[in-house]
């Protein structure tokens, strides 16, 4: 039996490359292979490539950088690579930083966690979320250990979302209105 490596797509801004070394960074204590476009020689049409990618993903993680609107093709891309994911039924991962406003809504996504790059913690967190897509590639048997956050609702465009930090209000990734944590009961 072949040993597959598990990757995982990494959708983000090429001029944030302080969070995106970051991300490397963690990646590399890893068995999991973080899969970015703009780095592999693409077959065309492009957009093929990147559903076989995604496809082959066993999820998304959506950066979320503050250089992510400074080109349109930049943002006309993540929202196709999003828009995908929700087709094919993967989840959608969006770090933000913490304290940062990106005016950049997210219509789908899964999970949502405000980080800080310097903190251990965090970094330790994102850690054991890429780990946990490396359990159960390989056996049969063993069950993934992916965190799981808190189901959230957004109380202005009520998108529901695991919410993978306990703080009181935050920006919704999807409507960018301010909101405050809030758990979906029942």
């Amino acid at each position: 039996m072949s040993v597959r490596k598990p990757q995982i797509f990494v959708s983000h801004s090429q001029h944030d490359r302080d969070i995106r070394a970051s991300f490397d960074t963690i990646f590399a204590r890893t068995g999991v292979k973080s899969v970015c476009m703009e780095f592999e020689k693409v077959t065309l049409p492009a957009w093929q490539e990147i559903k076989d990618v995604i496809n082959a993903s066993e999820t998304v993680f959506l950066l979320l950088g503050p250089k992510i609107r400074k080109s349109i093709y930049t943002q006309n891309w993540i929202a196709f690579e999003v828009g995908l994911s929700c087709a094919l039924g993967k989840r959608v991962w969006v770090f933000e930083q913490m304290h940062s406003k990106i005016d950049f809504p997210i219509p789908y996504l899964t999970d949502y966690l405000l980080y800080s790059l310097d903190d251990n913690i965090h970094f330790n967190y994102v850690k054991a979320i890429i780990e946990g897509y490396e359990e159960s590639v390989n056996s049969l048997h063993s069950k993934r250990k992916i965190p799981e956050g808190l189901l959230t609702v957004c109380r202005h465009c009520h998108l529901e979302f695991s919410m993978h930090q306990t703080i009181g209000a935050y920006y919704c990734p999807s409507c960018r209105q301010p909101s405050w944590h809030r758990e979906k009961y029942g």
